[in-house]
């Protein structure tokens, strides 16, 4: 994931960095992050608790059936991505002050984040419109900031099909229409972004200092939202899988 895209050199210089260390997940307040992906969910996909190695393959999770990319992907809509920046733009006022916040909110109107993002995550077998793909590609890079790692197209599709699974295996997002689909996934795109311009400008510049910051900012978000440790997960060709 490590393309480069003409908003993330912006991002950088509208504070970013500092943003990226403190933001939370920002989502729509209806998304509770926390439902979707947790502890308990990726003990089940990766099949074996999070604090000891996996015994056997045969105790991984069945992976989501062929029809199952219909329950996540959606048709794009204008006004939801419009809705989606504002919102966006909004949150980042708080952080990053009210004239940089406009500054990302004009660079949102004149670029296409989502356009971005795909440049960035194409080569990983990502795509648009599809909710797996959107949290497949934030947990990665969240791992990827928490243990100073990198990854290749064969573990990304291992995680994509374990995002795939655990989405279609819940109930609430079974339930959730194409706009909030969209919502969900061009909101991650957006964290995203930003998380991924701080972490790409740190490596950059050898800024070991920052990039710690950044990686345990990811793993504090991920342990208080979602109840999952990045660093006791190791990436593999078929997915996470508990370290040790």
């Amino acid at each position: 994931m490590r393309v480069a895209a003409a908003i993330l050199s912006l991002l950088v210089g509208l504070a970013a960095p500092a943003a990226a260390q403190e933001m939370g997940t920002v989502l729509p307040h209806n998304y509770v992050l926390s439902d979707i992906l947790n502890r308990q969910r990726v003990e089940a996909a990766i099949g074996a608790p999070l604090d000891r190695p996996a015994r056997q393959p045969a105790e991984r999770a069945v992976p989501a059936a062929p029809g199952a990319a219909a329950a996540t992907s959606y048709r794009p809509s204008p006004a939801v991505s419009a809705r989606v920046r504002r919102h966006f733009a909004s949150w980042m006022g708080g952080k990053v002050g009210a004239a940089d916040a406009a500054k990302l909110a004009a660079v949102m109107e004149k670029t296409d984040p989502v356009r971005n993002w795909a440049q960035l995550v194409a080569n990983d077998g990502l795509r648009t419109n599809d909710m797996a793909d959107a949290l497949t590609a934030y947990w990665i890079l969240n791992w990827a900031m928490a243990n100073t790692a990198d990854n290749n197209r064969a573990q990304v599709l291992g995680v994509r099909a374990q995002v795939r699974a655990m989405l279609v295996a819940n109930p609430a997002q079974l339930r959730m229409g194409e706009a909030q689909r969209q919502e969900f996934s061009e909101i991650l795109i957006l964290n995203f972004l930003i998380q991924h311009a701080a972490f790409d400008d740190a490596i950059r510049r050898g800024d070991r200092v920052l990039m710690q910051r950044l990686g345990d900012a990811a793993v504090a978000r991920f342990q208080s939202e979602m109840g999952v440790d990045l660093r006791r997960l190791r990436l593999t060709d078929t997915g996470f899988a508990p370290a040790g």
